[in-house]
């Protein structure tokens, strides 16, 4: 009885350790939009390649880039804990960079709902609405 608890109690803890079951939440933990200096930039990255979409930034650094104030109110506060990716080959990750340069990476195949929300209302922004309904991560319908 007592090997199977603790087997059970060292497969938990492994499972939490790589972003699974119950003890996930003493390992990855949601982070403020205000930490590390805030958020600078939001960038839709294809994985594992596909065409580059402008990024949105606190100061836009190119004419292609975008202010961050357009989407600003549909930034998750706090940001999700990234979801574990295995088993995972491809689609797109996106990436949250902070002012002290920390980043949160979510996808490429997993991501929070804030996140996958998040990102179609970016996609809608850079498109000009044209996506609509279907502005989600790989075509999905935004919520």
């Amino acid at each position: 009885m007592a090997v199977a608890l603790v087997t059970a109690s060292v497969g938990l803890f492994a499972l939490g350790v790589v972003g699974y079951g119950p003890a996930r939440g003493l390992f990855h933990r949601s982070t403020s939009a205000a930490a590390d200096g805030g958020i600078v930039r939001l960038a839709l990255i294809p994985i594992p390649e596909g065409p580059v979409v402008p990024g949105f930034e606190r100061t836009p650094t190119t004419e292609n880039s975008k202010p961050l104030s357009l989407i600003e109110r549909f930034i998750p506060d706090p940001l999700p804990a990234p979801l574990a990716q295995a088993f995972c080959g491809g689609g797109g990750d996106l990436v949250v960079n902070f002012a002290d340069g920390k980043q949160l990476t979510y996808g490429p195949c997993h991501r929070p709902a804030a996140i996958d929300h998040m990102w179609a209302e970016m996609i809608y922004v850079l498109d000009d609405g044209k996506c609509s309904p279907r502005c989600g991560p790989g075509g999905a319908p935004g919520s």
